[in-house]
């Protein structure tokens, strides 16, 4: 009982993106402060990325060269993620809900079919996600704008 209770605990907290990855999800509200138009909010998909790969290299000290990279890919990723969920959930507050979720699903159909083309190369896959998510981001902003 008390170890549910615990994991029922752990569940609800929330878990912020890049925790001990090194990656500063206050980057992206950083950048895209101060990006006017879509191409620039696009452009920050990359924020972040040298700090956090500092630490990832500081920080790792096994024998896998690419680990430093997804490690920080995949931070970078997830801040994104919980950056577009804030911004769709708003979306969704001022625009007919069917088109924007057909939008949306077009749109990991697209991103995914897209990244896929790098499957063989986990870097560029890895980016891809990312940077797809970023853009879509961006695109959601603008059209909020």
């Amino acid at each position: 009982m008390i170890r549910a209770t615990l994991a029922l605990l752990v569940l609800a907290v929330p878990v912020h993106a890049g925790d001990a990855s090194g990656f500063d999800p206050a980057t992206i509200d950083t950048c895209l402060k101060g990006a006017e138009t879509q191409g620039a909010r696009a452009d920050c998909a990359g924020t972040g990325m040298e700090a956090c790969l500092t630490y990832a290299q500081q920080k790792y000290t096994g024998d896998d060269p690419d680990f430093p990279m997804l490690n920080c890919l995949d931070a970078s990723h997830q801040a994104w993620e919980a950056k577009l969920t804030g911004i769709y959930t708003e979306a969704l507050k001022r625009r007919p809900e069917a088109p924007l979720r057909a939008a949306e699903r077009s749109w990991i159909s697209f991103r995914d079919a897209l990244c896929a083309l790098s499957e063989d190369d986990r870097v560029a896959k890895a980016r891809c996600i990312r940077d797809e998510t970023a853009r879509q981001a961006a695109l959601l902003i603008s059209l909020e704008d």
